[in-house]
């Protein structure tokens, strides 16, 4: 039976019931479109009638003899027809009927309504109707459709389903953007359905909605505004929704409405990104007129509460005292940290720097300490020091207090190198044979002689990183160890620490001495050749002739590719990495040493290893074809800081020969390196980083600062880690664990009557939140497992249910501070690489936090 026979049928039924005689009259309207000819009933069958006229309805009753029939007629000739007694006094019920919008409804929709009282969402019913029908085709019928449900699905049919299905945060985001136009009727359908859709949430938005062209930025900016976190905040600060919190549809506590409109503005400027700046300049606006600036810094949201607190860490540092990781993890946090990116990383390096300056200078009389010190500490706010210049070059903020903390710096790193070069000009032969330390000359007797005393047969891969200072090498490190499809970094040692072996580069640091002691197994006693003439023809020759005559590779197969053995992109370099007839293959790898010798001083040295050919290539090849890695660096350099270190002229940049009367420059002491490099004569070299003689270039090399002469040697393999960054590299270092709370036995104390029964020591009962309590399914020994911490454990069998997390989630699940989670997991992967188990790898995100992968256990890797 179609809707108009059902419609009929109601109307039949409203007119009295069916009958054999006489005709009902009816208002055309919706659900009458397609008429039937007959209409058949118990009583007869109705003849079904479309007139437009009275003198329509008068000829069609002629014809119909007093047969049953409906007449259906437009609402105008209903109206004639009223004031025609005779017509209406004939008809059923002596009236014309009409349908009520729930008639409609109820037969479309094929179940009972109620509540569609209000007219505009009668009105909107109507003219939806087929619309109703089809989306209730999509659901389960329910009982009867109340004002609740017919208001929710007039809103899925009249402005789509997203009113229904987004959040509130999403809803704002999209509209404040683009504000809705809809017809008064739509718009007063959807205001009066977001309270129930959405809460106190939904609230706002039908405040909003009812003047969508400004309420809905003020919801955004002043919501943005009153996310200041300070219990009493100004009217001005909350513009229209002051009034609006006592007034329909809003009436709420202001408490309440605080906290709902900060949480909604806050959720959808993180929805709109960089499409909310305008709306965010304008909460500034508000907050810099109606707040006093303590107030404004407490906010998460405000770029101005982003850039004052950034200002204010930034004179701390400035001013001799520490930045705080907290301070540094609060503006990683805060909503503007996206759109301020190179303000962050200025701060940051700035935070390591003004850490490790509040560290006592505390210099240590042994040279193999004072190494250990570098490698542990001074390498690494040299590398904050890279980082900081770098991030000063994008951006416009904070340059003066940056200068201000790297002159103190500088400073401070200079007592440093003075008090090395002072212990090198105490007795340089000793201090560089020193047992402990390994001279680059004796690498092959104390770095790789033990390997081939354990394993004869074993094949190296030697790799040189001409001119790789020990911050440079870091940045590699860490590179290498960010990759998750081949991870590469250092073994730990047997105390369980990340670092290089201690190395020195012996003096002058240049690549002719420096390289040729390397090769040759001994220190030459060649002429010192300048930078600017030893060219890569001279390598060619000196350095393959020197390796080839290393007699401490004895009766060895070697191979050593140059600078210029690598024009073919490195393939015959891994050629030779495969070739198990070559036992030792070197390499020399010119990326950094290219840097450093450019005069673009404008530039920092920034290195990826995937900038230098074949690099991560060949350390590939060769750990898959069973190599040992050795991988060390040449000599170092010092940065070039600005032109006031120029001591003077001179063929070479750190050192210069002395004659007899001749004073020491500026920045240099002199050593007597006792015919160790060069012909026997007075050499001065310089200790202050930066200080240089001759023309400026992005590094120098050839002095005696910590930063040339200590130079990587480190064996690299697959899963290896990053170096152990220092304790005030991220704060305070590795996690604490919780102390548990002690709490005093409160009296009466009830001495228990003693037993002859030992009572059965009950079963624990697994947390329900606790993961740790699911350590013993870990694929680990039960003794390492019971070595390692509940937070730990906790990370662990996280990331094996779940199979990655980033850094923030796993903090969130071991309520700690995301800042500090870094060196649990540093202190964690060190130690299950102690016991040869690998179970998590890591990789640095675009957004610059850390992403950890559940990496199961495969045998015999």
């Amino acid at each position: 039976m179609s809707a108009a026979q059902l419609l009929l049928r109601r109307l039949l039924d409203q007119a009295g019931g069916a009958s054999e005689t006489g005709y009902v009259l009816v208002i055309d309207g919706e659900g009458l479109e397609n008429l039937p000819d007959q209409m058949p009933t118990p009583k007869g069958s109705y003849g079904v009638h479309r007139i437009g006229s009275e003198l329509g309805l008068r000829h069609l009753l002629w014809k119909a003899k007093g047969a049953p029939l409906i007449a259906v007629m437009p609402e105008d000739v209903a109206k004639r027809i009223q004031n025609a007694p005779d017509l209406l006094r004939r008809a059923r019920n002596q009236r014309v009927h009409a349908l009520s919008v729930n008639d409609v409804l109820e037969v479309v929709l094929g179940v009972r309504v109620v509540g569609a009282d209000a007219p505009y969402m009668q009105q909107l019913a109507l003219e939806n109707v087929d619309r109703l029908g089809f989306a209730m085709s999509h659901r389960t019928l329910p009982t009867v459709v109340d004002r609740r449900l017919l208001t929710e699905l007039l809103v899925d049919v009249s402005v789509g389903d997203q009113v229904r299905t987004k959040s509130s945060a999403q809803l704002l985001a999209t509209w404040v953007q683009e504000p809705p136009r809809w017809s008064p009727n739509i718009s007063q359908l959807v205001r009066d359905a977001m309270p129930t859709m959405h809460g106190d949430e939904g609230r706002l938005l039908a405040w909003a909605l009812a003047e969508p062209d400004t309420r809905l930025r003020d919801l955004v900016v002043y919501g943005a505004v009153l996310t200041v976190e300070a219990p009493e905040l100004p009217k001005p600060a909350w513009g229209p929704l002051w009034k609006a919190a006592t007034e329909a549809p809003i009436e709420m506590d202001r408490r309440i409405l605080r906290r709902t409109i900060a949480r909604v503005a806050e959720e959808a400027l993180g929805l709109l990104g960089d499409a909310g700046g305008d709306l965010l300049a304008g909460a500034d606006r508000v907050g810099r007129e109606s707040l006093t600036p303590s107030q404004l810094q407490t906010s998460r949201v405000l770029p101005l509460a982003f850039s004052d607190k950034g200002h204010a860490l930034a004179q701390k540092a400035a001013n001799g005292k520490a930045i705080s990781a907290a301070d540094i993890s609060w503006l990683a946090s805060h909503r503007a940290a996206r759109m301020n990116r190179g303000d962050l990383a200025v701060l940051e390096a700035m935070a390591r720097i003004s850490r490790y300056l509040d560290q006592p200078f505390s210099p240590k009389a042994d040279l193999l300490e004072q190494v250990h010190d570098y490698q542990r500490g001074g390498a690494f706010v040299d590398l904050a020091i890279m980082q900081l210049r770098r991030a000063l070059a994008s951006s416009v903020h904070f340059h003066a207090e940056a200068k201000k903390l790297l002159d103190v710096c500088r400073e401070r790193r200079d007592r440093e190198n003075r008090h090395f070069a002072e212990t090198l000009a105490g007795g340089y032969e000793a201090a560089l044979h020193r047992e402990g330390l390994t001279p680059l000359h004796r690498l092959w007797k104390r770095a790789v002689a033990p390997v081939w005393q354990s394993e004869p047969a074993a094949r190296l891969f030697f790799v040189v990183l001409d001119g790789c200072s020990y911050p440079v090498f870091l940045e590699l490190l860490y590179a290498l160890s960010q990759d998750s499809s081949f991870p590469l970094g250092i073994k730990p040692d047997t105390s369980g620490l990340v670092a290089g072996m201690p190395a020195l580069s012996p003096l002058p640091t240049v690549t002719s001495h420096a390289r040729g002691a390397i090769f040759l197994g001994e220190l030459p006693n060649d002429p010192l050749v300048a930078e600017t003439v030893f060219r890569d023809q001279d390598e060619a020759k000196t350095d393959k002739a020197r390796f080839n005559q290393n007699a401490a590779l004895g009766a060895r197969t070697r191979k050593l590719f140059l600078k210029g053995d690598l024009t073919d992109g490195g393939q015959a370099l891994l050629s030779a990495l495969g070739d198990e007839s070559v036992s030792v293959v070197g390499v020399v790898f010119n990326a950094v040493d290219d840097q450093i010798g450019s005069a673009n001083t404008g530039a920092t040295v920034k290195i990826s290893p995937e900038d230098i050919t074949a690099f991560k290539p060949a350390l590939r090849v060769a750990l898959k074809a069973g190599r040992r890695v050795l991988v060390t660096a040449d000599h170092g350099h010092s940065p070039y800081i600005d032109k006031s270190l120029r001591a003077g002229n001179g063929k070479t940049p750190r050192y210069t020969a002395l004659g007899k009367h001749d004073a020491v420059p500026e920045g240099f002491i002199e050593i007597d390196i006792a015919g160790l490099g060069g012909p026997a004569e007075r050499r001065a070299f310089a200790w202050r980083s930066g200080a240089y003689l001759g023309g400026p270039q992005v590094g120098f090399h050839g002095g005696a600062g910590l930063e040339e002469v200590v130079v990587p040697l480190a064996w690299i393999e697959r899963d290896g880690l990053y170096a152990d960054e220092p304790a005030w590299w991220y704060g305070r270092g590795a996690l604490a664990e919780a102390a548990p709370v002690t709490t005093p036995v409160l009296p009466p104390i009830v001495t228990p009557l003693p037993s002859d029964e030992v009572p059965a020591k009950p079963r624990a009962q697994l947390s329900l939140f606790n993961p740790a309590d699911k350590a013993d399914s870990l694929p680990l020994p039960a003794a390492l497992i019971a070595k390692l911490s509940v937070d730990e454990k906790a990370i662990l069998v996280l990331l094996r249910e779940t199979g990655s997390a980033r850094a923030s989630e796993l903090a969130e699940n071991l309520k700690k501070n995301p800042g500090r989670l870094n060196g649990l997991m540093v202190s964690l992967r060190r130690t299950l690489h102690a016991a040869g188990h690998v179970l998590f790898s890591d990789e640095r995100l675009p957004s610059g936090e850390t992403m950890y992968r559940y990496q199961a256990k495969k045998e015999g890797r």
